[in-house]
């Protein structure tokens, strides 16, 4: 259980996981100790001075910090809510697809399918779908962060975790959910 509790954190690649312990058995031990890790946000205040919220393990840096991301702009890593204005709009424009085809009768379990189309296809291809164009924002593969798409067997990994909802919301430190760690992708911001 401890891989997936590293792994849903953002650590749980092997290689740097070792590389962190073999860093940390070659520093000599003449420095103070590091400070254990804080159990809640409620002790950070109690914190001394000489004790620097940097240096405990759950306040890395920013998101997408660890991936190389900015800190905000272009390619930044994108915020929740811009992502959950992002899914509400494309299962909108699913719902009225499917209600175009369907009219008068309500599109039932229809909208599943537009919606998955929508999220497929344009993924795929261009690395967004119709409401990421609209709100800025693009899935990028972090092997291959240039290419335009994300590639058909990733995206469907990452569509067959979103439908599901829950799995969106588990998120890590660089506020990758578990679509995203699934696929090795991340949402970025494009503007």
């Amino acid at each position: 259980m401890t891989w997936f509790r590293e792994w849903l954190a953002g650590g749980g690649d092997a290689h740097r996981t070792a590389a962190r312990r073999d860093d940390d058995a070659e520093r000599p031990a003449t420095g103070p100790a590091r400070p254990a890790p804080k159990a809640s946000r409620d002790d950070a205040a109690a914190t001394s001075p000489a004790e620097s919220p940097a240096d405990s393990p759950a306040d890395e840096g920013y998101p997408g910090d660890r991936l190389g991301l900015p800190e905000s702009g272009p390619g930044s890593v994108a915020t929740l809510p811009r992502r959950a204005a992002q899914f509400t709009l494309d299962a909108l424009l699913a719902g009225l697809l499917a209600w175009v085809f369907t009219f008068p009768a309500p599109p039932q379990n229809w909208s599943l399918l537009t919606w998955a189309a929508i999220m497929v296809v344009p993924v795929a291809v261009i690395g967004a779908t119709p409401a990421m164009v609209l709100l800025g924002l693009r899935v990028v593969r972090l092997d291959r962060p240039g290419s335009p798409g994300v590639g058909l067997l990733w995206t469907l990994v990452r569509t067959a975790s979103v439908f599901f909802v829950l799995p969106a919301l588990i998120l890590d430190r660089d506020s990758r959910g578990v679509q995203d760690r699934a696929s090795r992708t991340v949402v970025v911001a494009t503007r």
